[in-house]
């Protein structure tokens, strides 16, 4: 829970230029927000994502140029840290994040991945650039480097040596790089000075109704959070399935990255409501909105509080799961599935209260119950 004085310095003296009154009279600066926002958590972490899918697309040219144990190993270890990054900026669907209208995240990572389809693809060479989001971005990657659990090194590395379809499947591998890096890189562009410059409308679009930017900030991170709870726990636990779980459709299967990427998502959003900067320091974000407004949730204390707590509830939650979650689903389901009920508490708190209170409404629509 942050300092209580936080609160007090905002309630007694955020009021500065370009204040935005809220539905309650609360004064508060919205457009000092939306700049930390763009200037202090967006754009360097899509400035971070654009560089770490350099070097993932710089080390897969090598490999596929001298194949070899090591640099396979090299081009999995980027591949981790692009992943990993990817998880912070899988909120920003909104603005230059919709590709012709659709979420950049959908060719990202759609999973699991169709491996009959990325062979087919690879067989036929088929370019990655038309194929289907179900054979394209991360887990696509995920599988081209790891093949099957209990696949060796060596087997591997035959793929890329010996097999039939060396030629075909070094391509479909690289383009994968390509086309992520490429994307990352516009989506980047469009947001900075030099490029689109949406920065500048998303700071200055004030007002929480639909089409603002606050608007498509909280829709954007409700749709991830749900995502999150959804497809990385929610399917994989069976509970869509009559309570089988089904491991193999964790995110990054085939790596065993599971609950490593969840972590990384967790805190990227803990750090998104909090408006923290990527040097750790503490912006102001929807927290700080909250806490002016003085909304209370369902236990009586501040929403803010009570969504932050519940943030480390789920922290907490995450960080105990063991890798491969795939194995972790089977031997310690308890566990992944608490995980899961932790992030099923936060959805009233984010997407009903939080939205009621900012006078945001939420214009997604999702079937799971919630």
């Amino acid at each position: 829970m942050r300092r209580f004085i936080i609160g007090i310095a905002l309630l007694l003296g955020v009021s500065a230029c370009d204040t935005s009154p809220n539905l309650i009279n609360c004064d508060f600066n919205e457009q000092s927000m939306l700049e930390n926002y763009a200037e202090e958590i967006i754009v360097p972490r899509l400035s971070d994502l654009s560089l770490s899918l350099i070097l993932l697309e710089s080390s897969t040219q090598e490999f596929i140029s001298n194949p070899s144990i090591g640099l396979l190993n090299e081009v999995r270890i980027f591949y981790g840290t692009a992943y990993s990054q990817y998880q912070e900026c899988s909120a920003f669907i909104f603005g230059p994040g919709l590709i012709n209208g659709v979420p950049y995240t959908e060719r990202f990572n759609t999973f699991p991945t169709n491996v009959s389809e990325i062979n087919q693809n690879v067989s036929n060479s088929i370019s990655v650039e038309i194929g289907v989001k179900s054979a394209v971005g991360f887990p696509a990657l995920d599988y081209l480097l790891f093949i099957e659990p209990g696949t060796t090194n060596d087997d591997v590395l035959a793929l890329y040596t010996t097999d039939a379809l060396v030629t075909e499947r070094k391509t479909y591998l690289l383009d994968l790089t390509t086309e992520l890096k490429t994307t990352a890189i516009a989506i980047e562009q469009a947001w900075l000075a030099s490029g689109g410059n949406y920065a500048a409308q998303f700071i200055s679009n004030t007002g929480t109704a639909e089409g603002t930017s606050i608007g498509h900030l909280v829709n954007s991170m409700n749709f991830d959070f749900e995502t999150l709870k959804n497809f990385k726990f929610k399917i994989p636990l069976g509970k869509f399935n009559g309570g089988v779980v089904i491991p193999e459709k964790v995110e990054a299967y085939y790596a065993g990255g599971s609950a490593f990427l969840a972590r990384s998502q967790v805190e990227a959003f803990k750090k998104l409501f909090h408006g923290s900067t990527e040097a750790n320091s503490n912006g102001i974000g929807l927290y700080e909105y909250l806490l002016c407004l003085q909304t209370e949730g369902a236990n009586g204390a501040f929403l803010a509080d009570d969504i932050s707590d519940q943030f480390d509830a789920i922290e907490d939650a995450v960080n105990a799961i063991s890798d491969p979650m795939s194995d972790a689903l089977v031997s310690d389901f308890e566990t992944v599935d608490n995980a899961y009920l932790q992030m099923q508490m936060m959805v009233p708190k984010i997407k009903y209260e939080m939205s009621s209170a900012l006078g945001v409404q939420i214009n997604y629509q999702d079937n799971d119950g919630d």
